[in-house]
């Protein structure tokens, strides 16, 4: 039995991978990785009936021609530039996922050492009080 029909998540995953393609871009290749990324084995024919993934393919073929109209590929220090910037980004989503569960973490011990002093939700909800901005002179 083939692959299942493509749902909107596919499409938006078949999109995505067009959007952040590196490297030369073929039938073959694309249509590999999108077999690991949804897990499903599809056909040129299949995607080229879907509008948004024919558009994003033509639009990803452009962007790999130079102005000359010539197919053009990433060199590998490129590639190796675009990796080590997805590096950095995963590294800063870690570090910035840890500082917000520990600040919810803060917000839910300060709230309940809040209530626990007194102060009801209307007192926590009140609004920071507006100071006037100093006349300059």
């Amino acid at each position: 039995m083939g692959a299942p029909k493509l749902n909107d998540t596919g499409i938006e995953k078949a999109v995505r991978l067009l959007d952040g393609w590196v490297g030369k871009l073929t039938w073959d290749r694309y249509l590999a990785m999108l077999e690991v990324e949804i897990g499903h084995k599809y056909t040129k024919a299949a995607m080229l009936r879907h509008p948004r993934i024919k558009s994003a393919w033509d639009h990803a073929k452009e962007h790999a021609k130079d102005d000359n109209g010539v197919s053009v590929s990433r060199s590998a220090v490129e590639t190796d530039k675009a990796l080590e910037r997805v590096k950095l980004l995963e590294a800063r989503v870690e570090r910035l996922t840890r500082e917000n569960n520990a600040l919810l973490e803060q917000f839910v011990r300060w709230s309940h050492n809040a209530v626990r002093g007194g102060l009801t939700l209307d007192d926590l909800e009140r609004s920071l009080p507006y100071a006037k901005p100093k006349e300059i002179r």
